[in-house]
């Protein structure tokens, strides 16, 4: 989803001399991160990590310093690591099915990581979402918030149904699968543009 919207963005947002390269360079490692995902090509990590690393010097930090740029590549990061679980989690049949005790055991390692995932994302998004939104009219004046909003309002119902999925023992359902995709999807629109509320 990135690379598409990355390609879009190049194609409709003019850039800067000296962005341009940056936000190239980041479709490019998108776009063998995703054709290395579908080959089953060992380099999508690193493909994908200097994808989130060029995000964040191409979209809307790039002009707020190296603070913004870092907090925008832990978000992406971070969020990436929770949505990215639940839609893997989302997908897999454990042997002896989800009330077994394997798929108790997978339950649990995962709540970790989600959890901090989770809490690591919502601290960095409050961070950016202050430095692009000053008021909070911004959230329905500005394209950027109103996406900001969309966003939020999907993240706190993934958080309610990873939450109740996790005390029931249940995988993540399809439903929040989906969700995390468009979570994700918003998260990375809002990394890409260089937006200013």
């Amino acid at each position: 989803m990135a690379f598409v919207g990355g390609l879009a963005v190049i194609s409709v947002e003019p850039a800067s001399v000296g962005s341009a390269p940056v936000r190239i360079a980041r479709v490019v490692a998108e776009g063998l991160a995703f054709a290395f995902c579908v080959r089953g090509v060992r380099l999508v990590a690193p493909m994908a990590l200097a994808a989130v690393l060029l995000l964040a010097f191409a979209g809307h930090a790039a002009n707020a310093g190296g603070g913004s740029q870092f907090a925008d590549a832990v978000h992406v990061l971070s969020a990436g690591m929770w949505g990215g679980g639940i839609l893997a989690l989302a997908t897999l049949h454990p042997p002896g099915g989800w009330r077994g005790a394997e798929a108790r055991v997978l339950l649990d390692r995962f709540g970790g990581v989600a959890l901090i995932a989770f809490v690591v994302t919502a601290l960095t998004g409050l961070l950016r979402a202050s430095d692009q939104v000053h008021d909070f009219s911004g959230l329905w004046t500005t394209s950027y918030g109103v996406v900001l909003a969309l966003k939020s309002s999907g993240v706190a119902i993934m958080l309610v149904l990873s939450v109740l999925a996790w005390r029931r023992g249940l995988p993540p359902a399809r439903a929040e699968a989906g969700l995390a995709v468009l979570v994700v999807a918003a998260t990375a629109l809002l990394a890409s543009f260089p937006v200013r509320a």
